[in-house]
């Protein structure tokens, strides 16, 4: 079922076999694209090409954007947002980047994700 499906994805990254996860993140997404888990699937997609050797900032972005695209009420919106601005940044977009970081600050102020961005802000601007 798809929770199981999403579970066993998920212990590739608690077990930090990061390919792996990637291959099952994408196998749960062609399965459940629009399940219960998706965007939590979109975002770990997003993360895990950030620690690929070698990462891949441009697949991470689109999962990022995606999540934010198709689920922009879900819980996991604020931190892609602040994960669009790092990867914005990392791509050498510092303006895009900014953009994103104010975003999640001005639009999600209490959420532990504004603090991150400001933080990124102060240490990277």
């Amino acid at each position: 079922d798809e929770e199981s499906a999403y579970q066993a994805a998920y212990n590739h990254v608690k077990a930090k076999n990061f390919p792996e996860a990637v291959e099952a993140f994408q196998k749960f997404l062609a399965r459940f694209p629009l399940g219960f888990y998706a965007p939590n699937a979109h975002y770990w997609l997003g993360e895990l090409y950030l620690v690929l050797d070698p990462p891949d900032a441009e697949l991470a972005r689109q999962s990022f954007k995606l999540l934010l695209d198709q689920y922009p009420d879900d819980l996991k919106v604020p931190d892609a947002i602040y994960k669009l601005g790092r990867v914005h940044f990392l791509k050498g977009n510092r303006d895009r980047s900014r953009e994103y970081l104010n975003k999640v600050i001005t639009e999600y102020p209490g959420h532990p994700a504004a603090q991150l961005a400001q933080d990124f802000i102060n240490d990277s601007f």
